[in-house]
């Protein structure tokens, strides 16, 4: 991993509609994407936004952010999708939140302002529940790594749940 060891902060994420959005903190989520080609993540065509599709329909899920200063060693054996993608920040403000616009306590992943960033989105457990509801005990476990980089083309690293198959094969993806 380039520079010091990343900062790593966790926390209980409620959210609804299968949907983890990214956004500016005082702007209102992006639209649901139309395409899913990675069946992960989906970057808004407007900067400042992405979704997180998730396995659960609604309730909690557990999301680690963690904030490096650049590219860190990719981890395949722990986790069942990782995707990696650029997102732009114009405010310098990038949150991980639910539908509902509740703030968990989970740092700006646009940490060094505004500008381009890399986010490696991990995940395990979609196929724990697919469409279901979950109470505060999450199924389904995030980690989102977030460095400033020039924008690069997606890249997926590991493909491995049904889940993500499923909307993959419906979405015209790899």
């Amino acid at each position: 991993m380039t520079g010091a060891a990343p900062s790593s902060y966790q926390a209980n994420v409620w959210l609804s509609y299968h949907q983890l959005q990214i956004r500016d903190a005082n702007e209102l989520g992006p639209e649901f994407p139309k395409r899913w080609d990675n069946g992960l993540i989906a970057v808004a065509d407007e900067p400042d936004g992405a979704t997180i599709l998730t396995g659960i329909s609604i309730g909690a899920v557990d999301v680690t952010v963690q904030l490096t200063e650049g590219p860190p060693t990719l981890d395949l054996d722990r986790w069942e999708e990782i995707v990696e993608v650029s997102i732009e920040s114009t405010s310098g403000s990038l949150i991980v939140c639910g539908l509902d616009g509740d703030l968990p306590k989970l740092p700006n992943l646009a940490w060094l302002g505004k500008g381009f960033y890399r986010l490696r989105v991990h995940a395990r457990g979609r196929d724990t529940m697919p469409d279901g509801s979950t109470g505060a005990t999450p199924v389904e476990h995030y980690l989102i790594i977030s460095w400033q980089a020039e924008p690069q083309p997606d890249i997926p690293f590991k493909y491995a749940d049904v889940f993500g198959a499923g909307i993959r094969q419906r979405h015209g993806g790899v």
